[in-house]
């Protein structure tokens, strides 16, 4: 039995023949950019990041895939890349790039050879950047703490638009010193670096916690409450209320004043 197609259910099945070859020739790269320095970036960093072919040592390497990451916003910065699989090439050398630019003045960059199997980089890839500038860009993108904060306690009452857990306090504490905080997520004492740009912006390093555990409502909070710290890139104060507030403006937590001799004890 012979079956016949309008010309038009062959067209459609011939594009979509040819979309889904075009996908399979395509192999996404993901991952991170990082570095060590507690410096904030300006609103006007840019990163970028490329996929190179560096078989060839007497020549200039060949870029198969770029992103450009417009504003980069704050460490940890994500990207992906689109690789065109058919580019790829048996026996040759391929290694990912990456550096961080303000305003055309170079600021981190990649100075290790991060060789990969573009076709087989199944995981997230963390890529660690150098300062590249010989004085460091914290001499200039860093600032002091505001007066406003320095010395400050502050208890967690809005995770999001969500009430904090009854009965679990997450606590925020903000040292004299001016470059580091602390407190307690809701079950574990915490610490961390934050740094301030000129612009009133800031970045807050890794968070380090004691590894205790407790019940299923305080861990869920502060596991929140960790991630708003290190996703706050600006804050905002509102008679005795502190918002912390992420690169496009969401409110990630709010919190109330507090005597510092009220804070949990650590």
């Amino acid at each position: 039995m012979t079956i016949r197609l309008p010309a038009l259910a062959l067209a459609a099945l011939s594009s979509l023949f040819l979309a889904g070859s075009a996908l399979a020739q395509t192999h996404t790269i993901t991952g991170d950019l990082a570095y060590r320095e507690r410096i904030a970036l300006p609103e006007s960093a840019v990163a970028t990041v490329s996929l190179l072919d560096v078989s060839l040592a007497d020549a200039p390497s060949r870029t198969l895939a770029e992103q450009v990451i417009d504003p980069a916003g704050q460490i940890p910065i994500g990207f992906v890349l689109e690789v065109d699989a058919s580019a790829i090439e048996a026996g040759h050398t391929y290694a990912l790039a990456a550096r961080i630019e303000v305003e055309g003045e170079l600021w981190f960059i990649t100075d290790t050879r991060n060789e990969l199997d573009p076709l087989a980089a199944n995981e997230p890839i963390g890529l660690e950047l150098v300062r590249a500038l010989s004085e460091a860009p914290g001499a200039e993108a860093e600032a002091a703490m505001p007066a406003e904060l320095a010395g400050t306690a502050w208890r967690l009452s809005l995770l999001g638009a969500e009430a904090a857990n009854e009965g679990v306090e997450s606590t925020l504490r903000f040292e004299a010193g001016g470059a580091s905080l602390g407190g307690n997520g809701g079950c574990n004492s915490y610490g961390g670096n934050i740094a301030f740009a000129e612009d009133g912006s800031f970045a807050i390093g890794q968070v380090a916690a004691t590894l205790m555990a407790c019940d299923p409502a305080s861990m869920e909070q502060e596991q929140g409450f960790f991630a708003a710290l290190q996703a706050a890139t600006a804050y905002g104060i509102e008679g005795d209320t502190l918002i912390l507030i992420d690169a496009e403006g969401n409110r990630l937590a709010t919190l109330t004043a507090e005597a510092a001799a009220e804070t949990p004890s650590e």
